[in-house]
């Protein structure tokens, strides 16, 4: 039995200096990550300005046509089921 602690401690060691650059590694991956994720460039919603610049732009090249003309009529479009009560 006077064997065990000393046996457990070179276990602790073993495992120790197999882990220790993992201990370094991690974090410093974690931080990389976060970093780098701050740094993308994030999407951000179309300001007003920029929507209706897009919006001359579309009409300047012809995309968007007369809208003085009607929408067809939707008649395929299914029918809505009643609402149930609750």
């Amino acid at each position: 039995m006077p064997d065990a602690p000393a046996e457990r401690g070179r276990i602790m060691r073993k495992t120790i200096s197999m882990y220790w650059p993992l201990a370094i590694v991690v974090p410093l991956a974690a931080a990389a990550y976060l970093y780098l994720s701050e740094a993308a460039p994030r999407r951000a919603p179309a300001v007003a300005r920029d929507t209706s610049a897009e919006l001359a732009r579309a009409v300047s090249y012809g995309f968007v046509d007369d809208a003085s003309q009607p929408l067809p009529a939707a008649s395929h479009v299914a029918p809505l089921g009643d609402p149930k009560a609750l």
